[in-house]
Parts: C-alpha cells; sequence; structure tokens
C-alpha cells in the first residue's frame, strides 16, 4: 500500500534557505534586498528571520544595530 499523499501548500522557504537569509541579514544587507535574492516577499523573508529568532536568539548585526532596527517604518530609507 503506498503513503498517502500529503496536501497544501509547499514552504516558500526551505529551512537551509532561511539560514542564508540569516547569515545575508547579519552581513548587512537589508531585508528587502535578502528576499529579492531568494524570490519572496519581504513579509516571508520577515516571517522566516522571526521563525527563526525564536530559536537562535537575535541577528548579530553590524554597526551594532538592534536586530529588530530594520522593522522601524522605513522614512529613512526613502530619504536618502
Amino acid at each position: 500500500m503506498t503513503e498517502p499523499r500529503k496536501r497544501g501548500r509547499t514552504p516558500a522557504l526551505t529551512l537551509r534557505d532561511k539560514f542564508e537569509l540569516r547569515q545575508l541579514r547579519e552581513s548587512g544587507v537589508e531585508v528587502t534586498e535578502a528576499a529579492a535574492y531568494l524570490g519572496v516577499s519581504r513579509a516571508t523573508a520577515l516571517r522566516a528571520l522571526a521563525e527563526l529568532r525564536e530559536k537562535l536568539g537575535p541577528e548579530k548585526l553590524p554597526n551594532g544595530q538592534r536586530a529588530r532596527s530594520y522593522l522601524r517604518r522605513l522614512d529613512f530609507q526613502l530619504n536618502k
């Protein structure tokens, strides 16, 4: 007898992709750029980072930035 097929949507990011996203973020790449690199939306990337943050703790960002500093409004990026 064969096993039943799993139904539902496949995940947008594999665990390997999530770790790669975290490494990109820790190296200083913006979330929007990292999400575009992996071919997912910014919201999906933020959810993946939040999931890993629960498991591994906050990211170690360059220049002493806080891990949640990219969740602020994007006005400062638009005015550059």
